[in-house]
């Protein structure tokens, strides 16, 4: 049997003991047993202080990095795991290695010859800034077609599936397995059957709301799909708070579908029992090349394979509209953060009229909501409609806090009576728009991964402009009458949840 030495301090003596391996483990045991209280706290402290530094050197926002250091301190070494565990942005770092510049397309322009696009003078500014944001050009002679819910939009998307001759690449958060979605893997195995290169992303935590089901439809039928950081496993549970939300669909490099629209039989307003609002758009034309690019880049983070996407042909699509002004601005805790807030930022400035938003959450920082009260401080008319219920119970509470300082400088905040609307649409004077997958709150803005379309067109603004309308018939306004007379119990409910804004 192999003997170990080990001191053991008695009062001010020691002396050498053989012992056991068992009994040294006893000892240890016993020595753990009785310092367990000082171990904690030796620990506790240790970890708060290398965290705390940590906190202070990288986070830049100053609530965010009191609310983390004060996790640290007040609960003892459980507030230090979970910020290693969820409070660092290590995408941004893997991304700059897992995102090589050979990936890039150069959509950039060149910084002496910028093309305005003929739009109107003050919104020059605008589109200078907007190369510095996101380096990528604005193109001309795109087609953008507003699809209002899934009667409209599903039926649509379904039908270019099946005409697919040579490429499909499918990107979407949410790919239930009911009976849309079935209708959506048949059309995809199908073209996957002809002969058609079908790619189709899911998000990590987004495919666990059908059980996985639709992934594992697809790959039995020989589709091949990829998850966006995976949750279960040993790498992803560091990724667990961020999220791909991007919904994105191209065809054979001619036809594109983005917006705020998972795949769900919800947004099939006529016949779902909890029917959801929302509204998808159709692209034609060269802008399609930059989504195409995003699922390039998606595609290749997610599982290190480079694929290639058809280039868009002008001369194989005929479009009646194409007079839209488009480039794509993608989003992410990674290499492009923050560029779609300095985006609204940027057109914030330079609204002279109106800004209309339709958004299911409206939970923005303090400096969306300082640009947005600039706005109607200089007389811009500012208008937002809201749910009257989202589908997150708390997200309402924390909505109602802010209704008072949102609405004290002018602006007016509508609540939609309808059910759900899951829309995501920014309107600026009468030809800026904004569409795509983001919302106005921290997730969206922080978290997850998204991809917009800022376009410039009068016509596509009007035509978004009438839906906005026809939204706020329904629609009723929250006055300051109303949130002052809210019991008290419910100030102090939304106003506690308030504090968590930034993690919503």
């Amino acid at each position: 049997m192999i003997k170990s030495v080990m001191i053991l301090e008695n009062h001010a003596d020691s002396r050498f003991i053989e012992l056991e391996p068992m009994q040294i483990f006893d000892v240890l045991i016993d020595w753990i047993r009785f310092y367990w209280v000082t171990i904690i706290v030796l620990l506790h402290i240790g970890l708060s202080v290398v965290t705390s530094l940590h906190v202070l050197l990288y986070k830049e926002n100053d609530r965010t990095s009191l609310a983390w250091i004060g996790l640290v301190i007040f609960s003892p070494v459980l507030g230090s795991l979970f910020y290693w565990l969820f409070g660092i942005n290590r995408i941004k770092r893997l991304a700059k290695r897992e995102h090589p510049q050979k990936l890039k397309q150069d959509f950039r322009y060149q910084e002496d010859c910028i093309d305005f696009h003929g739009q109107p003078k003050h919104w020059q500014p605008s589109i200078i800034a907007g190369y510095t944001i996101h380096p990528v050009n604005y193109v001309d002679a795109n087609s953008i077609e507003p699809l209002v819910n899934g009667d409209n939009a599903y039926p649509a998307m379904i039908e270019s599936i099946r005409a697919a001759k040579h490429h499909i690449v499918l990107s979407s958060y949410i790919f239930d397995y009911d009976s849309l979605g079935r209708e959506f893997v048949t059309a995809l195995a199908q073209a996957k059957d002809r002969g058609v290169d079908v790619y189709v992303l899911l998000d990590g935590i987004g495919v666990g709301y059908s059980w996985r089901k639709s992934d594992r439809a697809l790959k039995k039928r020989g589709v091949r799909t990829a998850q966006f950081l995976p949750a279960i496993s040993l790498t992803g549970i560091r990724f667990i708070n961020l999220r791909n939300h991007r919904k994105i669909l191209c065809i054979d490099g001619q036809e594109a579908y983005i917006g705020g629209m998972n795949i769900s039989k919800g947004n099939l307003v006529e016949s779902a029992k909890h029917p959801i609002d929302d509204v998808h758009f159709k692209v034609i034309g060269p802008v399609i090349d930059q989504i195409s690019q995003v699922f390039i880049e998606d595609w290749f983070f997610a599982t290190g394979e480079l694929i290639k996407c058809p280039a868009y042909n002008p001369a194989t699509t005929e479009s009646k509209k194409a007079s839209v002004v488009s480039r794509v601005i993608q989003d992410g805790p990674d290499e492009h953060h923050n560029r779609i807030r300095w985006t609204l930022m940027n057109a914030l400035v330079c609204a002279q009229t109106s800004v209309k938003i339709i958004t299911p959450y409206f939970i923005p920082d303090q400096t969306l909501m300082t640009s947005l009260h600039a706005a109607a401080l200089r007389g811009v008319s500012v208008e937002i409609i809201v749910p009257e219920r989202s589908n997150i119970l708390f997200v309402d509470w924390v909505m109602e806090a802010n209704y008072l300082r949102i609405i004290e400088h002018g602006i007016k905040i509508y609540k939609n009576k309808r059910p759900f609307d899951h829309s995501k649409i920014v309107l600026i004077d009468d030809v800026w728009s904004f569409i795509g997958s983001t919302n106005w709150d921290a997730r969206s803005l922080e978290f997850n991964f998204e991809i917009n379309l800022e376009c410039f067109d009068s016509n596509l603004n009007s035509e978004l402009t009438a839906l906005y309308e026809s939204k706020k018939l329904n629609a009723e306004q929250v006055l300051e009458e109303d949130m002052a007379s809210l019991p008290m119990y419910k100030r102090i409910r939304n106003n506690l949840f308030r504090l968590f804004s930034p993690y919503l």
